[in-house]
This record gives C-alpha cells, structure tokens and sequence, in this order.
C-alpha cells in the first residue's frame, strides 16, 4: 500500500473552540445551510454526539465523509482511503490557524495525480470558507 500526504494551513478569524466544533462536530448540520445541495444526509453509525461518535456524513457528487473516507467515487478505485486530521490552534488575536493533513492510502504502488490532490484541497477550502463566513456571521 502506498501512502501520500498533503497538508494545508489556513489562518481564521475564528476562535480555535467554535471553529473546531463547526467543522468537526457540527458539519452534517451547518454543510446545508451554508452549502445548500452539498449533503445528502447523516447518521450516528455509534456513540451519543459527543466524544468518539463516529458520524456518516453523504456529501454530493457520490461520495462519503466520517473524517476518513472509506467509499465512494472519490476513492478513484486506486485510493483505498483517505483519512484528514484537523487541528485548530488558537492565535493571540482571538482567532486561530487551522491545520488539515489528509493521508491517501492507495491500493499497491499507485499514486495520486497531484491535480487530484489539489483538487481535493480546493474543494475543502470552499467548504471551510462557507463554514467560516457563516460562523463569522451567527
């Protein structure tokens, strides 16, 4: 199995606390208000909500989300999955930098197209952007 790894570094306005919890606990809810047609729905698979609840959240264009990919067209049939980890650091002005590392697991000595990377980092932008506009904004 190969592996590859990107990662992005984004500075938000937002506080480390409330933007950890917009991307990362509250997606499956604030994805359709502020990207509307961008999730087709969610479930608990286990837990409460809380700590170590492991969500399935089906994202448009045929694919599936739970912080690792295991399914889905994105997988390209060469891409067994892809896990991200996100971590927020609060910054002195309030706000906070927030990091995204996203680990391709591919099938044998395959590799993924560096355009498919950056497209995927592109599309995560977006979906943080929207996030952190309407977090800025409630």
């Amino acid at each position: 199995m190969g592996v590859q790894k990107s990662e992005v570094v984004i500075a938000s306005p937002v506080p480390a606390a409330k933007l950890f919890k917009g991307i990362c606990l509250d997606i499956d809810t604030l994805l359709p208000q502020v990207l509307p047609g961008a999730i087709k729905g969610a479930e608990i698979l286990e837990g409460d909500g809380g700590a170590g609840t492991v969500k399935l959240v089906t994202l448009g264009d045929a694919f599936t989300f739970s912080y690792s990919i295991i399914d889905g067209d994105i997988l390209l049939g060469y891409i067994d999955s892809i896990t991200t980890e996100f971590t927020f650091t609060p910054t002195a002005d309030g706000g906070c930098t927030a990091k995204s590392v996203s680990t391709f697991n591919t099938k044998g000595d395959a590799v993924v197209p560096e355009e498919n990377i950056n497209f995927a980092n592109e599309q995560n932008g977006i979906i943080f952007k929207a996030i952190e506009a309407y977090l800025i904004a409630n």
